[in-house]
């Protein structure tokens, strides 16, 4: 749609613009050809470069200066004593003599563009003076230029974005804009940089400058793209509504929740190029391998050899898996891999379930892989409390740090990790893994899964021999690992004063486990005695797993009545504006179908008293939601030529797209 149109429509708002009248012009024009009145040119500037070149003002006033580098204008006529005075509108009844002898203005661009056209159609004078060599109007662009360069405004080369800022900031000046003296300058900085690298945010003291006159004390900041898939939070002076009251933000999830699973959706689908970081383009039925792990050195401290994880998308059912390799094992035991059958009807809350297993060259020698689920954005808890290692026994010596593990979160930890050794031991397995590298932390709420299970069951396969061994081995690791968080450092465990520190800074019964964990194995210690021992904190944490799972399901509520409002969605475009159905091309402009496009335009397309679109989600919101519910609320559609209002209600409204929607879906 064009910007300026040569016609109003009926009822616009649109005021038109209409050029003046002959009549109009003729009348003004005998004004301003009196040839009594004295040019203003000669009060203001004491000279008028039009004299004898069209100008009909009077022009028998002594002149005491003459435009630079103009032509010498001669005195046709002499003073004469018996002339009438000069009688100025405005206040002052005299001219200061400084002002009548002061100077002509001469800017500090005097070079001239040899290709520039002062009498150009293009381009209008924005100040008034004899010289060439001032900014000028490009109605073509919409914006000052200079005329030493034909490109815009600060939007050129530097050369001429400062030559441009000169003339327009000592124009302004002229007029006493401003109350300072100082000239305006670019700087030097500004000057001598490059048009590719201008950068306006790192020039905050340059930008300062041009505030007087361009930016009126704002920051010159240019426009970066919006993220349009982002929300902004809710104000403070409207968070606290009346409960019949609502925002924006009541129809959609948290922020926080909302960018974590965005998060988490963007790490899913990362890819990388197979070829540049030589990995094979499938494995068995996975493919899209991406590595999770960029580190180089591989530890060979938890399975004997060099493992790594990736990210792969299985070509059975599409869904994304995370595969463990161990690099360089040859399996010699066939029965090894069946020892993978019981790890797989394993199914734990804190336990990262197991899929399956297999060998493979494809990496360039004898691997075993291992499939297990993925969960993004993981971290393991090594990463979170020990990635920043702190000197050994410094936490002990200086007493409690800001970094040290809340006592509600290790228990958090003591109760997932109880409950998924647990259902382990009870299977008759062994986990294997109790270590801070191999726990993984899959979202905010310290919901913690054990990894790698099964891995070392078929490296080092004995049948199920030791299985007892490696169940006690399993509690002492446990142990470790609480006294290794409680004291913020992996050395703990060796240091006598380890169990002094817990003394001071946690509760006994944290202390009691933890000292229980760490005694030496025997026949009667096991998994179930650490279950009785927390009893009643298992109780504190099925209460705080209840409250989440409540904010979860407020959360997908909200999100539940949005799909509503997609499906309504969906129905208006299935009707409206529908070029022919059932032989009629008006079929979508007559009858119940014409009532839904008027309200269509009541949702959607209302505009405001100046006739500019209203944006309101809120509105379109709530119509949307009245109509699903078909409520009795009466509203008044008017027609698009503003002839024809209806009044009908929401209820009937839905009676009739769920009528226009059953008759497309019969045909």
């Amino acid at each position: 749609m064009s910007l300026y149109s040569d016609s109003t429509q009926p009822g616009s708002a649109a005021i038109p613009i209409v050029a003046p009248t002959a009549e109009k012009d003729s009348s003004k024009n005998s004004v301003l050809n009196s040839k009594t009145r004295t040019c203003r040119n000669l009060i203001i500037h004491g000279y008028c470069k039009y004299e004898g070149k069209g100008c009909e003002f009077k022009h028998d006033i002594s002149k005491t200066t003459s435009p630079p580098n103009g032509p010498e204008i001669t005195k046709s006529t002499k003073l004469s004593v018996n002339s009438p005075v000069f009688k100025p509108a405005n206040v002052l009844s005299t001219i200061p003599p400084e002002v009548v002898n002061a100077p002509p203005f001469i800017p500090k661009n005097n070079q001239v563009n040899p290709t520039s056209v002062p009498g150009s159609p293009q381009q209008q004078l924005f100040y008034d003076s004899g010289d060439q060599d001032m900014s000028s109007y490009d109605s073509t662009t919409g914006h000052y230029s200079s005329q030493l360069s034909s490109a815009s405004f600060l939007m050129s080369s530097v050369n001429s974005a400062s030559q441009g800022l000169n003339a327009l900031a000592n124009s302004f000046a002229s007029l006493g804009l401003n109350n300072s003296t100082t000239d305006f300058v670019v700087p030097d900085t500004l000057q001598e940089t490059s048009p590719n690298n201008m950068n306006f945010f790192s020039t905050s003291n340059q930008m300062d400058q041009m505030e007087p006159f361009l930016y009126q004390s704002q920051k010159a900041i240019l426009p970066q793209p919006l993220q349009y898939h982002l929300y902004s939070s809710p104000l403070s002076h409207v968070s606290n509504l009346h409960p019949h009251q609502k925002t924006i933000h009541a129809f959609f999830m948290s922020d926080n929740l909302r960018e974590e699973l965005q998060r988490k959706n963007d790490v899913t689908l990362r890819s990388v190029n197979a070829k540049d970081l030589n990995l094979p383009e499938e494995i068995h039925v996975y493919h899209s391998l991406y590595p999770l792990d960029f580190r180089q050195e591989k530890s060979i401290k938890n399975f004997g050899y060099p493992s790594w994880a990736y990210k792969s998308i299985c070509s059975v059912d599409g869904r994304v898996y995370s595969l463990r390799r161990i690099g360089g094992f040859r399996l010699t035991n066939e029965l090894a891999m069946s020892s993978i059958e019981n790890w797989r009807r394993i199914r734990h809350a804190n336990i990262v379930s197991i899929r399956e297993a297999f060998t493979t060259k494809a990496f360039g020698d004898h691997s075993l892989v291992v499939v297990y689920d993925y969960h993004p954005l993981s971290q393991t808890l090594f990463d979170k409390h020990f990635s920043s290692l702190h000197t050994p026994n410094q936490l002990i010596q200086g007493g409690v740090s800001g970094d040290n593990v809340p006592e509600s979160v290790l228990w958090s930890y003591i109760i997932q990790l109880t409950s998924a050794i647990k259902t382990i031991h009870s299977t008759g397995l062994a986990a294997r893994m109790i270590e801070s590298t191999k726990i993984l932390i899959t979202n905010k709420n310290s919901r913690i899964r054990v990894n790698c299970c099964g891995i070392l069951d078929m490296i080092n396969y004995d049948g199920g021999k030791n299985i007892p061994h490696y169940q006690q081995d399993d509690l002492l690791n446990f142990g470790k690992l609480i006294i290794s968080l409680a004291c913020n450092s992996l050395s703990s465990v060796h240091n006598p004063k380890s169990i002094d520190f817990i003394s001071r800074h946690y509760s006994p019964d944290f202390k009691n486990v933890t000292l229980y964990l760490l005694s030496k194995p025997s026949p009667t210690k096991s998994i179930d005695d650490v279950v009785t021992m927390i009893g009643t904190r298992i109780l504190h944490e099925i209460n705080g797993v209840h409250h989440y799972n409540d904010f979860l399901e407020s959360e997908l509520s909200q999100e539940l009545e949005n799909g509503r409002l997609v499906r309504l969605l969906c129905k208006f475009g299935f009707i409206n504006e529908r070029p022919e159905f059932d032989m009629d091309p008006s079929w979508s402009e007559t009858g119940d179908r014409y009532l839904i496009k008027l309200f269509r335009d009541y949702v959607f397309h209302q505009v405001d008293e100046h006739g500019y679109p209203v944006i309101d989600m809120s509105h379109v919101l709530v119509c949307l939601n009245k109509l699903d519910a078909g409520i009795d609320e009466r509203i008044m559609l008017v027609s698009r030529d503003e002839q024809s209002c209806l009044i009908v209600s929401y209820k009937e409204i839905k009676n009739c797209i769920d009528s226009a929607f059953r008759d497309l879906s019969r045909k």
